[in-house]
């Protein structure tokens, strides 16, 4: 991908429950753009062709008003990697090309992607800077346990499916800990954010 003809592109990664999306509203109330990938990706279970694809794998249970339930869906996708994975090689694809035709249609000077799976779809080398961030599991835990969403054993293998933390900390450019308050959270971004302004492109790889 050419240079300077395109905005600065920042994907923000991380655990389930680190933060992550913390962080991205905090991009968004300074006034950058910022795409979740998730909420792109649910998009696409309203699509007919994946929705038929869906049932034919997984039975007419996981739909609701003839619609894919979310959290049926991930009861199932979170306790099998097979599973998993074929969810991910059916929506991943049709995301990556959402992602492209957002960044080729802006006009904005940065964008912010929002992306849980960034390291594990090894797309990180498609921005010019990764951001991951990282909790303790303690904190992982008792955040989705407020959540209410989830019983104790969904959040270990929601945890469990995805890569170890240190694991991105390895790969990322730039690691925030978000084990404290969201004033220390808030104040780590104050101090990153005039950093980011002064970094350079890359020659980043095009998503495919």
């Amino acid at each position: 991908m050419k240079l300077h003809n395109r905005p600065f592109l920042v994907a923000v990664t991380g655990g389930i429950a680190s933060g992550k999306t913390l962080v991205s509203k905090w991009f968004e109330k300074k006034g950058f753009k910022v795409y979740y990938s998730d909420k792109i990706g649910h998009h696409f279970l309203d699509d007919k062709e994946v929705t038929l694809k869906l049932v034919k794998r997984f039975g007419k249970n996981i739909l609701k008003n003839n619609k894919i339930d979310r959290k049926k869906l991930g009861s199932i996708v979170f306790n099998s990697q097979e599973e998993l994975h074929f969810l991910n090689l059916l929506l991943h694809p049709k995301i990556r090309r959402e992602t492209r035709r957002i960044i080729e249609h802006s006009n904005e000077d940065y964008l912010i992607f929002e992306i849980p799976l960034l390291f594990e779809n090894k797309i990180e080398k498609a921005f010019d800077l990764t951001i991951n961030v990282s909790t303790d599991k303690k904190n992982q835990v008792e955040r989705l346990k407020k959540d209410n969403r989830f019983l104790l054993e969904e959040i270990e293998q929601r945890i469990k499916s995805q890569m170890q933390d240190y694991d991105k900390q390895k790969l990322a450019d730039i690691n925030i800990e978000n084990n404290t308050t969201l004033d220390d959270l808030y104040s780590k971004l104050e101090n990153l954010l005039p950093i980011i302004r002064k970094l350079n492109y890359k020659e980043v790889m095009e998503l495919i």
